[in-house]
């Protein structure tokens, strides 16, 4: 039996066995994952283990499932084609599909329909976006493009522009220019935060924030986002910093215990309603850079999928 193995990440470091499988791979209820360790179906560096063992980055840990044909989750493909030369591909990402494999998702990713359905060969991901955050997204088709697509972005030479809704009637204009690190009182680990001042180990970060419109009804501004900085989580732990709780966000959103409940027992419709959606508002709508190699500009757009149209005023 072929076990699903993962190497224990940095944010994860010194996370116990339970809580870094109820929090990485919330397939199984936390009384699932405890039997299963219990039952010897997991093991850490080739070893059996307890739920309480602290974890190292690096470790391996390999789940031996009893039902080899548990069904993944479903996901949505419904992927557009931007643009695609022999070097690169760009495409409006759904949201709810994973770019690669994890937890539950092994087949069911972004890179393997790009890669198996459309027939393209390998495919490299230059950049990252979560799996509830749709919008544009850049994919190499040669390694050595890959590696000079994501020294653009190392070096900022990249332009992103975001969209995301978040509850509150926001300013017309607001430059966040301060600090972003881990939040010493969350009791989520990979919880970020910001902060105008500046914080032990923290690193900078600057956001700009121009309001497109605000909704007094369902009491909802709708942001432009332009990111100048790369840091984890930035855009939806600064506006949760800053009091603006991200519309369907289940850490960054009005309630971070929200985080554990999905974790623990998935999604529900209750969940969605309090949280004001079913997943985070954001969207990735515009890329733009300078090709070193073709010495050509792209800027790149993608329209918002039809999830959060719901949130967007209509002029009269």
């Amino acid at each position: 039996m072929k076990p699903y193995s993962s190497f224990v990440p940095s944010n994860y470091h010194h996370f116990s066995l339970q809580s870094y499988l109820i929090q990485r791979f919330p397939y199984h209820t936390s009384e699932e994952w405890s039997e299963l360790i219990a039952q010897g179906k997991v093991k850490v560096n080739n070893f059996d283990s307890k739920s309480e063992l602290i974890l190292l980055t690096g470790d391996e840990v390999a789940y031996y499932p009893s039902n080899q044909n548990r069904e993944e989750p479903p996901i949505d493909k419904d992927f557009q084609i931007i643009f695609e030369n022999d070097s690169f591909l760009v495409i409006n990402k759904p949201p709810n599909i994973p770019v690669h494999p994890a937890g539950r998702y092994r087949t069911n990713t972004l890179l393997n329909l790009l890669e198996a359905e459309r027939g393209i060969g390998s495919c490299f991901p230059v950049h990252r976006l979560d799996r509830e955050t749709s919008g544009v997204m850049l994919f190499a088709k040669k390694k050595e493009y890959q590696l000079m697509l994501q020294s653009l972005f190392e070096k900022r030479q990249v332009s992103k522009k975001y969209e995301i809704f978040v509850f509150g009637e926001f300013p017309d204009f607001l430059i966040a220019d301060g600090f972003i690190g881990k939040d010493p009182n969350s009791q989520i680990r990979k919880k970020q935060l910001f902060s105008y001042t500046n914080i032990h180990d923290f690193k900078e970060a600057y956001t700009s924030f121009t309001k497109i419109q605000y909704n007094p009804k369902t009491n909802i501004s709708h942001l432009l986002v332009q990111p100048k900085s790369g840091r984890i989580h930035q855009i939806r732990a600064t506006l949760c910093s800053l009091n603006f709780p991200v519309v369907g966000d289940k850490l960054y959103g009005i309630r971070e215990s929200a985080f554990i409940d999905f974790a623990n027992g998935g999604a529900s419709e209750a969940l969605t309603l309090e949280l004001g959606h079913s997943r985070q508002a954001l969207h990735a709508s515009e890329l733009e850079f300078e090709d070193p190699i073709a010495s050509k500009s792209y800027h790149f757009k993608a329209k918002i999928f039809d999830d959060l149209c719901r949130f967007v005023v209509l002029s009269e």
